[in-house]
């Protein structure tokens, strides 16, 4: 009895240090997950940006702008712009 009254801080001490350690393996476990997580959302943006960006390029496009024009009414001129001159320079 008296030799476990006599280790009995030095129990304590490693008791306190497991669970401080046990905690930090928890907490470290928990952001890796978070960080797994966030990269995650982050290629799933890149992925929907860069589909974004590709369909917009594609409708700004001549051909599908010309057809977009012509499905509201509008025509592309197929006759060359005429030129003004003026004598008044």
């Amino acid at each position: 009895m008296k030799n476990i009254s006599k280790h009995l801080s030095f129990i304590l001490l490693l008791t306190l240090l497991g669970v401080i350690y046990i905690a930090n393996a928890h907490q470290a476990e928990r952001k890796l997950r978070k960080i797994s997580k966030m990269e995650r959302l982050v290629e799933d943006a890149k992925s929907e940006y860069q589909e974004v960006k590709s369909d917009i390029i594609y409708k700004c496009t001549e051909s599908q702008l010309a057809k977009a024009l012509e499905e509201k009414g509008l025509k592309k001129n197929q006759e060359a712009p005429l030129r003004i001159e003026s004598d008044q320079g």
